[in-house]
């Protein structure tokens, strides 16, 4: 059974680009285009992995991860975040959120793809 990964971005082409090359990687995936839409996704979908958008419109990333690391929701998955902004002042910021690690945009196929793959063996 492949690993579900859930790709949260408000950006169409970016959550269109992601998965294709999840995908092709053999993942399911499951999008979103809001932190709310996110939230119900993941309780009906119970993904192995989350993605998500540091920037979004009424909550950002960084909110919803810590939303979904607080009850009732207890996401026990990793949660990586994704922004253009990659700097250490983001990566405290998503570590604090509650996230497993920080990529920055545009990022190498190879490496996430590698990266991904240690993440879903813990």
């Amino acid at each position: 059974m492949p690993a579900k990964i859930l790709v949260v971005d408000d950006n169409e082409i970016n959550l269109k680009l992601l998965t294709k090359v999840l995908e092709m990687g053999g993942y399911q995936v499951i999008t979103a285009r809001s932190a709310k839409d996110a939230i119900q996704l993941i309780q009906e979908n119970r993904p192995n992995l989350a993605l998500l958008d540091v920037m979004m419109p009424d909550m950002d990333g960084y909110e919803l991860c810590s939303t979904l690391r607080q009850p009732p929701i207890h996401a026990a998955f990793p949660i990586v975040m994704l922004t253009a902004l990659n700097d250490e002042r983001e990566r405290s910021l998503a570590l604090k959120a509650g996230a497993n690690d920080l990529w920055g945009k545009p990022f190498e196929m190879d490496e996430m793809r590698s990266r991904l793959e240690a993440l879903l063996k813990k």
